[in-house]
């Protein structure tokens, strides 16, 4: 497979993968030089009708999807028995190699891709797309740490409120909802319970359930209480655990009831916990006992003046020491104003590593298509640049998912106006190339990106528009033999037409003398050529004359020839006398001869 070009665009660089089902490669898009992920049906499913449906269903499922988390697929096609999806191409690894390379991640690392994972879930599930396979495996985080969903290989879009289960286990059972494992409907909540497992792989570095069969785990899923992440790692935070046990409940009406409901529950968790790591502890303030010296009446009043004296200094002195006192704890424990810095256009990661220096937190408010600011930039931010705030105070961002993707209409087919304003509708730029077809003129007969695939509003699709066949100069048929012009004619697609005949001295007969329209003339198939055909040479026109020959003196019964030569030849007669004259023609000029027994008379004309 390495350097095939599939579809006349698509050239196999390398292998970067195997799936179940599948190969996958690293491809360049030879048109938009740019580098895509191919994944090639294997050879042994490929006369699998089931299968080759199934993995056409990835495409057509994951083509409706445009979000910043879940990988792009541009094209799916098939030639000399190989069906094959071209997808965005992620640098990067899956989830799966990163747990498997680190062990567990850091908390607030598991819960910041679990949180991004389910805004793409919620996506997917808004347009009624259930992934089934939700695992590690089918997660990709970039170079540039953006989570990335794929393999919606198993997905179905949903036409009715509930689904039956097709009677095959699909993706791995580790990552079963009970529903699954016991053949039941399935919905979001499935891949809201397929999460919270990859949740807590993430977190402790294990999976929750093991087994000898595919099918001791599934019962597992079915029967055995759900592990506690803590028992595996203590220092989980509880908030975090109550976030995966609520994702892991067996009945799915327990569970979060959406993916954006779990997304939120994971980002106010994280908010939170930032904001306490960034927040000055403040220190418990002891009461110190009083003394009291019991002293007798006699000397309490033989010291009472001194005393109340020394009472009101003591009075004034811890006035003063509580003022100070005052006064350092409100500098030591005020939050302290920040400027808030200016993120707008910078990269999301650069604005979060800005405004966390600033001491303030960021946190991802929404994601929006954008055809100013490209994919992964801040958009916008709240509050404004230039506020004065408190540290530690969070800022909104919305960032970029880059100009927003449209389907490209299918117009071959269309007239060429038409075909313009549906492009333009849809927000395209269109570019008209005009070509010789044997598509009717006007009519659209390609265009570029074909229907379907999606591209950014403003983009340019060019179409090309038949001109009609290309014209036929004619060639001049005079002295060809009347079929060897039509052959040529009918190669061509015109139509031959005989109007007339003529005599000629210089074409014989059956030969074109002439022809209309004339040589170089352009034509189109369809159109008809008059073809005028040679007679061959005119024939002189002779003098007729009369000939009587006289038989009065021939006996009767006698046979008579009568042989004439002239301007038309010799030609030979015979009668039998009867005693009446003999009528013939002769032509110009000649003699007549005639004979009856023994007899001969010659005799000239005129």
């Amino acid at each position: 497979m390495i350097g095939k070009i599939l579809g006349n665009r698509y050239k196999i660089v390398e292998k970067i993968g195997d799936g179940g089902t599948a190969f996958v490669f690293k491809g360049l898009d030879t048109i938009l030089n740019r580098h895509v992920t191919v994944k090639v049906l294997r050879p042994e499913y490929a006369g699998d009708q089931d299968f080759v449906r199934r993995f056409r269903r990835e495409a057509q499922a994951a083509a409706g999807l445009s979000h910043p988390n879940i990988v792009s697929v541009y094209d799916v096609g098939h030639e000399n028995g190989i069906h094959y999806i071209v997808m965005e191409y992620v640098q990067g690894r899956s989830l799966k190699a990163l747990i498997e390379e680190t062990g567990r991640l850091n908390v607030y690392t598991a819960a910041e891709y679990a949180a991004h994972i389910a805004l793409a879930l919620s996506h997917a599930h808004k347009h009624g797309i259930i992934h089934r396979d939700v695992k590690p495996h089918n997660i990709l985080i970039s170079d540039d740490g953006r989570v990335k969903v794929t393999d919606f290989g198993i997905a179905q879009a949903v036409t009715a409120s509930t689904l039956t289960y097709s009677g095959e286990i699909l993706g791995s059972v580790h990552y079963f909802s009970p529903e699954q494992a016991r053949g039941g409907a399935t919905d979001e909540k499935s891949d809201i319970y397929s999460l919270g497992i990859v949740l807590y792989e993430m977190l402790t570095g294990r999976l929750p359930y093991s087994g000898e069969s595919p099918v001791s785990i599934a019962v597992k899923h079915l029967q055995e209480p759900f592990p506690d992440p803590e028992e595996i790692n203590p220092q989980i935070p509880r908030a975090l655990c109550r976030i995966v046990r609520k994702a892991v409940e067996k009945d799915p009406q327990n569970r979060f009831q959406t993916a954006r409901e779990m997304a939120a529950a994971l980002n106010e968790w994280l908010h939170e916990n930032k904001a306490e790591f960034s927040t000055i502890v403040r220190p418990s303030m002891h009461k110190t006992e009083k003394q009291t010296n019991l002293r007798s009446p006699k000397t309490k009043k033989r010291r009472l003046k001194p005393v109340y004296l020394a009472g009101v200094l003591a009075l004034i002195i811890v006035l003063i020491i509580l003022a100070y006192t005052a006064t350092r704890l409100l500098q030591i424990f005020a939050v302290p104003d920040v400027i808030v810095p200016d993120v707008e256009g910078e990269l999301q990661s650069q604005a979060f590593a800005i405004l966390e220096e600033a001491g303030l937190v960021p946190r991802l408010e929404d994601q929006i298509p954008s055809e100013t600011v490209p994919s992964g930039y801040v958009i916008s931010q709240n509050p404004k640049e230039g506020r004065t705030v408190k540290k530690g105070r969070e800022v909104a961002l919305i960032i970029s998912t880059g100009p927003e993707l449209v389907s490209v209409d299918n117009v071959v087919g269309m007239q060429r106006r038409p075909a313009e304003l549906k492009l333009e509708d849809s927000g395209f730029n269109v570019e008209v190339i005009e070509e010789y077809s044997d598509e009717p003129q006007g009519i659209v007969i390609s265009q570029d990106p074909g229907a379907n695939h999606k591209i950014p509003k403003g983009s340019t699709v060019k179409i090309v528009v038949s001109k009609g066949s290309k014209p036929i100069e004619l060639v001049d048929l005079t002295g060809r033999t009347l079929e060897d012009a039509e052959n040529w004619l009918q190669l061509f697609g015109l139509i031959p037409r005989k109007t007339s005949e003529e005599y000629s001295d210089q074409y014989p007969a059956g030969y074109v003398i002439d022809q209309f329209p004339e040589p170089g003339e352009k034509l189109q198939a369809g159109d008809y050529v008059d073809l005028v055909i040679s007679k061959g040479p005119e024939e002189p026109q002779l003098e007729k004359h009369n000939i009587t020959i006289m038989t009065a003196d021939i006996p009767p019964g006698e046979i008579i020839t009568v042989i004439i030569s002239d301007e038309m030849g010799d030609r030979e007669e015979t009668y039998v006398s009867d005693g009446n004259p003999i009528e013939t023609v002769g032509w110009g000029s000649g003699i007549v001869e005639v004979r009856w027994g023994n007899h001969i008379e010659v005799k000239a004309f005129p």
